[in-house]
């Protein structure tokens, strides 16, 4: 996770760390030329709090935050372009702005959610996907279609993914997955009817789960065996339309099949293309463009 976007985030900081915090925040810039005392007096903490937040962020010490800090300055700043991810457009605007505003929305979300995606937690989580003798998608609401297409880009590499939609249809798959599936819970914000019952169950016995969800805490993360994060800057009622939770989740997914293909590129490659060759002989889509 990118350094300042983990920052924001944490909440699991004392008040002390926290105040340093957000003199980090508030001028990254600033903090790359300031020692650990400078740096204590502007947050009117100890020097002592510098490292424990440096040891907690996993930095060997001042120098190796500032390092990360400055390498995470950029990417930070397409996160917080200044857009209203909520209300990205507003009464009155004609097609031109629309555009605009949504494809500025969609750019901050893109950024927003590369920073929040963990490499670590991707590659543990494509691990678990391909190694597993089944895997089911968990999804409601609106997530289901994103979850669809998942399944048909699994397909098109040969590999089965099935994604429930009817309610009793999905308590059968919690109930009957065991140790060699492993289940995907799409869930936001752990609100769902649903998913907190059948993470518990599924933790209880020990099914690899990979949750997807927002990068803000949850309470199904204490069930989670690896957690892909969301963007967490869309309010979940307070908004136009869910713009960004839905692009945010389409690259989630996307980046967690791209993931399993790489693993065995030229075989899935290949695959693919065996697959849409067979399509075109019973009379599909035209290999013509």
């Amino acid at each position: 996770m990118n350094l300042l976007t983990r920052l924001r985030l944490a909440d699991d900081l004392t008040d002390a760390e926290r105040a340093l915090a957000d003199v980090l925040l508030a001028s990254p810039e600033l903090c790359l030329t300031e020692g650990a005392k400078q740096l204590a007096r502007r947050a009117l903490v100890s020097p002592a709090t510098v490292y424990r937040l440096c040891e907690k962020l996993g930095c060997s010490g001042l120098a190796d935050l500032k390092v990360r800090l400055a390498s995470s300055l950029e990417a930070y700043r397409h996160e917080n372009a200044g857009i209203d991810v909520n209300f990205p457009v507003r009464v009155g605007q004609g097609g031109r702005e629309v555009i605009d505003a949504l494809s500025a929305d969609l750019v901050q979300t893109l950024a927003a959610t590369a920073n929040v995606l963990d490499p670590a937690a991707l590659d543990a989580a494509a691990a678990l996907v391909r190694d597993a003798a089944r895997v089911d998608v968990l999804a409601t609401a609106g997530n289901v279609a994103f979850a669809q297409n998942f399944r048909f880009q699994m397909a098109e590499i040969g590999r089965v993914v099935s994604v429930p939609v009817d309610e009793y249809e999905q308590r059968l798959v919690v109930a009957a997955a065991d140790a060699a599936h492993a289940v995907v819970l799409v869930s936001f914000g752990g609100r769902g009817f649903l998913a907190r019952p059948a993470a518990r169950s599924l933790a209880e016995r020990g099914v690899p789960l990979v949750l997807v969800a927002s990068a803000e805490t949850t309470p199904l993360d204490e069930y989670a065996t690896v957690k892909l994060a969301l963007s967490p800057q869309e309010d979940h009622a307070e908004k136009v339309s869910p713009f960004a939770t839905g692009l945010s989740l389409l690259f989630v997914l996307d980046t967690l099949f791209a993931r399993v293909f790489v693993e065995d590129f030229d075989a899935n490659l290949e695959r693919r293309r065996a697959l849409y060759r067979g399509v075109v002989a019973t009379g599909g889509c035209s290999s013509r463009r």
